[in-house]
Formats: C-alpha cells, sequence, structure tokens
C-alpha cells in the first residue's frame, strides 16, 4: 500500500494535501506524476493478513 503526501504553501494554496492510503494491486510499485514543485512524501507499507508488518518514507524535493 502507498501514501502520497504533498506539503508545503504550493500544496496547501492548491489544496492538494493528500492523506489517503492506497493498495498498489500487488505491484509493489506506484508510478505518480506532478504539476508542482515542493516537498512530496512517499510512505510504502507491507500489509499481511491485514496487519501492518513494515513501513518506510521517502521524502522528495521537486524543484523548479
Amino acid at each position: 500500500m502507498w501514501k502520497v503526501r504533498n506539503v508545503g504553501f504550493e500544496a496547501e494554496r492548491r489544496n492538494m494535501i493528500r492523506r489517503q492510503i492506497e493498495p498498489d494491486g500487488g505491484k509493489k510499485q506506484k508510478y505518480e506524476k506532478t504539476d508542482f514543485h515542493g516537498d512530496h512524501f512517499v510512505e510504502a507499507y507491507v500489509v499481511k493478513e491485514g496487519v501492518c508488518v513494515a513501513r518506510d518514507l521517502i521524502k522528495v524535493r521537486i524543484n523548479e
């Protein structure tokens, strides 16, 4: 499962702060595009039998 979170002025201005967790359908990867600069956080979750057994967080900075 994945969560992509946008933070900062641009995300707030555009009302694009996201917090939802989405399944990946077993693909173990997630592709996304963005049209604004700033900080983005991507979290990956490993869920087994309904229990989160691992997670990781990556900070991504999109510059001009």
